[in-house]
């Protein structure tokens, strides 16, 4: 089935290739008269996203995958091809960072520390370059329509506009749970390793982790860390979204 699917689409499946392509052609037989409009489509799957947007400015295909391109790809792009069109929208669903309740993580408090030293606006300044809204676990407004208010979400542990105050309560809350320079709380992240999850991790890791490791080579990435309660605990883990918005580009004919 995974080979060979069949169903009711607008295309028909042709041909995959792991790793290389997939073939679809018009299905001369679907439901709706006069759809789909195009002939065939064929997918080139190209794992490295920097050989993706090259081959995008070369013209060897005409849009791109929309969840890998970042906001510096996009702008780099419009400067090499002022005739494509760049948007950026939000996706569609929500990423989210969760954490095993496995001792010591079955206690909320030490899970509230957790979430209340995450500085979600720092996500959307350094990996979209301010081209994002911070979520919780349903897709922000105005776009979302179930999204909760911001001055509700502002009360959710780790979404206060105070981040430093956040923090410093998150530390007095490890503190009495015992932790301290004296005793750290080893942690594992787990990442896809994807250009998306790998950024977003590291951007999670690296300013409080003394030898953070991140070994690439195959999924899932695993990053290794230490928190202790006289410095930031972010990352060891929390349910709401990190914000990230999609960016789509089309070659114009």
């Amino acid at each position: 089935m995974r080979q060979h699917p069949i169903g009711t689409g607008p295309f028909k499946f042709v041909e995959y290739k792991p790793n290389q392509l997939i073939k679809v052609v018009k299905n001369p037989d679907y439901w709706k008269k006069g759809f789909p409009y195009l002939d065939a489509i064929e997918w080139t799957i190209i794992p490295n996203r920097s050989t993706q947007m090259l081959a995008f400015v070369a013209g060897q295909f005409d849009m791109t995958f929309p969840y890998e391109v970042t906001v510096p790809n996009m702008k780099d792009i419009k400067s090499q091809m002022p005739n494509a069109v760049c948007e950026i929208a939000p996706t569609n669903f929500a990423p989210n960072l969760l954490m095993n309740r496995k001792p010591p993580f079955d206690n909320p408090e030490l899970r509230k520390a957790a979430a209340m030293t995450i500085d979600h606006q720092a996500f959307v300044d350094i990996l979209g370059q301010g081209n994002g809204d911070i979520g919780t676990a349903m897709l922000p407004g105005p776009e979302g329509q179930w999204a909760m208010p911001n001055e509700m979400r502002e009360l959710l542990p780790g979404y206060a506009p105070d981040v430093a105050k956040s923090r410093e309560e998150a530390r007095k809350i490890m503190q009495s749970l015992g932790y301290g320079p004296a005793k750290h709380l080893p942690l594992k992240i787990a990442a896809r390793n994807l250009p998306d999850y790998r950024d977003a991790a590291s951007l999670l890791i690296w300013p409080l982790a003394a030898r953070p490791s991140l070994p690439l080579s195959r999924p899932p990435a695993l990053i290794e860390v230490r928190f202790a309660a006289d410095s930031p605990l972010e990352g060891a883990g929390f349910e709401p979204s990190v914000p990230r918005q999609g960016s789509r580009l089309f070659r114009l004919r």
